[in-house]
């Protein structure tokens, strides 16, 4: 696509938004920064105005829009609910278009290699260990998007690399041409339904990201989630060109990979494998992450013929190092046979259920500003539980959970005040592992600016013993 027509309208100006805009400025693109709130404005023009003299900065309504607007919307903004946002109306009058900063970077380095994961659960584990196999394998490669790094921080003008890209519902509604040669799906729960409207809605966004491939690339689905199977079975009855993998972690797939406790089963390409793994990160949950990754490592060796016994036999050994990602089932440390575990990324119950699911003798801290649904899904494991220890907005409703379930748990408000109580009836227990694990089943943004700073607090108390 020429893009050298186009007023580029960055709409949003977050870390991403700055990101794309000073790129797009370099590139002498004309470049149109804008927000709703006049503060990100005046913030942006102190950041950029000295460098970046090329930059306008105007309100919405000071735009003039039309059919070569390309604005680059933030995903974090709500466009359709609780109600739709003005640009749409703007979009339906001047037919500008209307992409994320994904789609933009996609438009500009096409002629690369774009790998695409997303699910409600997962995503990042799964993002970062195929990250990690490809560099392993010195595979020219690099993660980025919704992990956390904007994407037009990686490096361009690339021959042959690969893009491996987190990617969001919120960002699969701002893509139209954007095409993933492997496009991987992890799971899909209900999550996000106030921006989506209905869980129908959310399910839709998951699915686009397999829109746009063709009989060169890779669609890989864990079919062990229902909502995720019948996108697959959907794919299959619509003659989805793609080369289609299916993984599971529960029954062995006649076409398909596996992993069964410790056995890998691998039946694709009219080629039979069965190898033996013992990852490092644990839980049925990382079976399922490990299942996407090695498929994706297997897809790049389909691609490029390279799909064979010792091949894979490598990947499974790197797979088997990988020690997993910050802030999810994060081991900091251990003492005296008490484990310090970091899960703050569970920001809701399924992300939860996996981290009580992996663990027994659990010293539980877990709140904060709930999510539809509290904890009630997690019930079935309480049996898990030693005691818990509340914090956050949510620390009242939970304790009417644990109250009417016979749950040991106290009321500690901060994250601070939990730790060291968990800490010591560790101590006085005579239990011989004992978990402490932080798994809030809750966002941050009642007590901390994100998840991140939240882990991070954590692990600077299990350190500081």
């Amino acid at each position: 696509m020429s893009t050298n027509n186009y007023q580029y309208v960055v709409y949003g100006l977050g870390i991403s938004g700055i990101s794309t805009a000073t790129h797009l400025a370099n590139r002498n693109f004309s470049v149109i920064a804008t927000d709703d709130n006049i503060s990100a404005l005046e913030n942006f023009r102190q950041k950029t105005s000295k460098d970046f003299p090329n930059i306008k900065i105007l309100q919405p309504d000071q735009i003039s829009f039309d059919k070569n607007s390309i604005i680059s919307f933030s995903p974090g903004i709500p466009l359709y609910f609780p109600k739709p946002h003005p640009i749409l109306d703007i979009l339906s009058k001047t037919q500008a278009q209307l992409k994320c900063d994904l789609a933009i970077f996609y438009d500009l380095n096409s002629q690369n290699n774009f790998i695409g994961i997303t699910g409600t659960n997962g995503k990042s584990t799964t993002t970062a260990l195929i990250g990690y196999i490809f560099n392993n394998l010195n595979i020219s490669s690099q993660i980025g998007g919704n992990i956390g790094i904007p994407c037009f921080e990686l490096p361009q003008d690339q021959q042959n690399f690969y893009y491996i890209f987190e990617t969001s519902s919120y960002q699969l509604d701002l893509i139209s041409d954007t095409k993933f040669n492997i496009a991987c799906l992890t799971n899909i729960t209900p999550d996000h339904i106030d921006r989506h409207g209905t869980f129908e809605n959310y399910i839709k966004s998951k699915k686009r990201i397999f829109q746009n491939q063709t009989n060169d690339d890779f669609a890989i689905i864990c079919i062990d989630n229902p909502n995720c199977k019948k996108i697959y079975l959907d794919l299959i009855a619509k003659n989805h060109p793609a080369f289609m993998i299916a993984t599971s972690t529960n029954s062995i797939l006649e076409n398909g990979l596996s992993i069964i406790n410790e056995n890998v089963y691998i039946n694709l390409a009219n080629q039979q494998f069965e190898f033996k793994i013992q990852p490092f990160i644990k839980g049925q949950h990382n079976l399922e992450n490990i299942s996407i990754a090695l498929s994706t490592a297997i897809a790049y060796l389909i691609k490029n013929q390279q799909f064979n016994l010792n091949n894979i036999e490598k990947i499974i050994k790197i797979i088997e190092k990988f020690s997993g990602l910050k802030h999810r089932l994060q081991n900091v440390r251990n003492i005296d046979n008490i484990n310090f575990i970091n899960d703050s990324k569970a920001t809701n119950a399924e992300s939860t259920e996996n981290a009580l699911k992996a663990y027994d003798n659990i010293f539980w801290i877990l709140g904060g500003r709930a999510k539809d649904g509290g904890i009630n899904s997690l019930v079935p494991y309480f049996s898990r539980i030693v005691k818990a220890y509340l914090i956050g907005e949510s620390a009242e409703e939970f304790a009417k959970i644990f109250k009417n379930h016979q749950i040991n748990f106290e009321i500690s408000k901060t994250l601070e005040t939990a730790f060291k109580s968990s800490y010591e009836d560790c101590k006085k227990s005579d239990l011989k592992i004992k978990n402490i694990l932080l798994s809030p089943a809750c966002a941050s943004f009642d007590q901390w600016k994100n998840f991140e700073e939240r882990g991070d607090y954590f692990c600077k108390l299990a350190n500081e013993i």
